[in-house]
C-alpha cells in the first residue's frame, strides 16, 4: 500500500540534489559549508572491500594527494563501520578531491563532506 500523494508533490523529483533525508539512488547529497583551511574530509557509503591504497588511488586521480586515512569501526565489535576520514596535504587537495561526491567508487557512489 502508497500513501497518497499530497497536494503539490511531483514525482520523481526534478532536482537532482537531495538536500535532506535518506540519499536515494539518484542524486548526490550536497555538502556542508566548508571551513576556512579545511584539509580533512569524511568519507561516506564505502564498499566493506575498501583499503587503504584504494582510497590513494581514487582521489589520485584528480591528483589530491592523501596524508592520511582513518577508518572508523565498531566500538564492541570492531566491525568496519563503512565511513572514515581522509586528510590531505594542502586546501588545494582537498578541493579537488571534494570534486568526486557521489563518484562511484567500488560500485558504490562516495558520500563525502567538508569536515574539520
Amino acid at each position: 500500500n502508497y500513501a497518497p500523494a499530497r497536494e503539490g508533490d511531483v514525482w520523481p523529483p526534478r532536482n537532482s540534489v537531495i538536500t535532506g533525508g535518506q540519499a536515494q539512488s539518484k542524486g548526490t547529497k550536497s555538502m556542508s559549508e566548508k571551513p576556512e583551511g579545511c584539509m580533512k574530509l569524511f568519507i561516506g557509503n564505502l564498499s566493506y572491500d575498501i583499503d587503504e591504497d584504494g582510497i590513494h588511488k581514487f582521489f589520485g586521480n584528480v591528483d589530491a594527494e592523501v596524508k592520511a586515512v582513518r577508518w572508523l569501526h565498531h566500538r564492541d565489535t570492531g566491525d568496519f563501520k563503512g565511513v572514515g576520514f581522509v586528510e590531505f596535504w594542502s586546501t588545494e587537495a582537498c578541493e579537488k578531491a571534494a570534486s568526486l561526491n557521489g563518484k562511484n567508487l567500488l560500485g558504490r557512489p562516495i558520500r563525502i563532506d567538508w569536515t574539520d
